[in-house]
């Protein structure tokens, strides 16, 4: 989930129109590519097939290539939800200072 709202995240902040380059948003390539497949499966954004096969000059296809995408408007739909999702959440930082706040008042 983290890594689909950060693409997504990527995507809306710099969407002109245009394909965005989204290979290193993520270190992990393979887990990268599959979020990208399930987005596409649902719709929600658009992805670059373009590229070259270099298969016939005997160069493997294993290495990491290009990954271009962009928004789609049901995509920015979904990444507004999940944004206000997010903000409703309880934060990181709030249950630590409560807790400590708790520990010394038992004190």
């Amino acid at each position: 989930m983290k890594l689909e709202y950060s693409i997504l995240e990527h995507l809306s902040d710099h969407d002109n129109g245009k394909f965005v380059d989204v290979t290193f948003l993520d270190d992990d390539y393979v887990a990268l590519k599959e979020t990208l497949d399930e987005l596409k499966g649902k719709n929600l954004i658009l992805i670059d097939q373009s590229g070259r096969d270099f298969g016939a000059f005997g160069i493997g296809n294993t290495r990491i290539k290009s990954i271009r995408a962009k928004i789609k408007m049901n995509g920015r739909v979904y990444f507004d939800s999940l944004k206000k999702i997010k903000k409703i959440g309880p934060k990181g930082n709030d249950r630590k200072n409560r807790w400590s706040l708790s520990y010394f008042l038992n004190l």
